[in-house]
Order: C-alpha cells, then sequence, then structure tokens
C-alpha cells in the first residue's frame, strides 16, 4: 500500500487548532484521572488528524471530509436497513427491484452533486491506521508521559465508511441494472415502454461508470 508518511512530533498534535499535549502525571496519586483525561483525548483525533498536523489547510479540509463522510453514511445506513428489511421479508421482489428510485438518486447525487468524491485521499476514506499510545515511565515503573503515534493497519478498515459506501452504491446500481436487463428494457417504463427503458438503461450505464471512476480516483489518490 503507498500509505503518505510524515514525520509528526507527538507533542504538537492540533485539535480544530488547539494543542494537544503530552499528557504528563504529576504524581501517583493523579494517575486515575490522568488515564481518564487520556482516554476521552484518544478519541477526539484520529491517525489522520495525527498526520496531518502542522499543516492547518489539509487539517481544515479535512474536518469538511468528516462531516461529508457523516452525512453520506446516514443516507445509506438508510438504504442498507431498508435492504435488510425486504431481505427479512422473504418476498419475491429484490431490493434492487424495490428501491429503484433511491438507489439510482444515491447514485446521482454522488455522481453529479455538489461533493467531488473523487478529490478525497484514499486515506480519508477509510481507516489505514489507528492511535497508539508510547508510554515513558520513572525509575519505579509509573507512567509519567504518554504521547500519540500511528500504528498502520495490516489492511484498511471501513473507518468512515466514505469508499465502502461509495463502493456499496456502485453494487446496488450494478443489482438494478442486471434486473433490468433480466426483465427487459421496458421494466422501468411506467408504460412499459421499450424505448423509455433503453434510455433509462443507458443513463444508469454511464452513472455505473462514473461511480467506478471516482473508486479508482480515491483508491489511487495516495498523496498527501
Amino acid at each position: 500500500m503507498n500509505e503518505p508518511h510524515a514525520e509528526t512530533d507527538p507533542s504538537s498534535i492540533r485539535e480544530d487548532h488547539d494543542l494537544i499535549a503530552e499528557e504528563t502525571i504529576a504524581d501517583s496519586g493523579k494517575d486515575s484521572d490522568a488515564e481518564d483525561a487520556l482516554g476521552s483525548q484518544e478519541l477526539d483525533f484520529d491517525y489522520v488528524d495525527l498526520m496531518l498536523d502542522g499543516d492547518l489547510k489539509a487539517q481544515v479540509n479535512y474536518s469538511f471530509v468528516k462531516a461529508v463522510a457523516k452525512a453520506f453514511d446516514e443516507k445509506v445506513r438508510l438504504l442498507e436497513d431498508a435492504e435488510e428489511k425486504v431481505n427479512g421479508d422473504e418476498g419475491e421482489e429484490s431490493f434492487a427491484e424495490v428501491a429503484v428510485p433511491e438507489i439510482e438518486a444515491m447514485a446521482q447525487a454522488v455522481t453529479e452533486g455538489c461533493v467531488d468524491f473523487g478529490k478525497i485521499h484514499f486515506w480519508e476514506s477509510c481507516e489505514t491506521a489507528e492511535i497508539a499510545w508510547e508510554e515513558s515511565k520513572d525509575e519505579e515503573g509509573n507512567v509519567v508521559s504518554r504521547a500519540p503515534y500511528g500504528n498502520p493497519h495490516e489492511e484498511p478498515q471501513e473507518g468512515n465508511r466514505i469508499l465502502a459506501n461509495l463502493e456499496k452504491i456502485a453494487g446496488w446500481l450494478r443489482e438494478v441494472h442486471k434486473t433490468h436487463e433480466e426483465k427487459g428494457m421496458g421494466w422501468v417504463s411506467p408504460y412499459g415502454c421499450p424505448e423509455d427503458g433503453q434510455h433509462a438503461y443507458d443513463r444508469r450505464a454511464t452513472c455505473i461508470a462514473e461511480l467506478d471512476g471516482i473508486v479508482e480516483k480515491v483508491k489511487g489518490n495516495v498523496d498527501l
């Protein structure tokens, strides 16, 4: 994996432009409180925040990416819930058949919407590493400081699910396309018109190609 690496001073991590200082424990009586405080900090930033330390433009951009990822994931999960319900009902129709408008609308929002998903970096679209902590101890074995660093995954995890959701939508759209082929061109036309169905089929084929292109761009966008 061509994952970007950046030299980072662990004592200067920024969270919303505030310095996350290296935790120092004054005495053994404060160990518990320090551990609790550190535990909450571990949830406030991720490996990408750590990697982008010192690059304010990239940090601001990544905050936008995280906001997009959250909104995107909420919409996809609605469709996943619907898919689970349809599959659980064991009816004659598949999810691809009953949710054609929703699947196509989601795909078109990705390919034609206000967000250029193709500009998102691979390491912004999934989790390539996790935060780990390096401890320093005194002569008595007490932890006196802890500093964060990035611990790479052997295989990327879903993380914020941007990449996973893009691939999920492309998969759903392919299922719709396959069903259209099986049922004939007039399937999606309210009048059973093959010509109307062919137009819809061609537009969907273009959308699938665009989705595939976006996924490949994200996977190939590994530079800082």
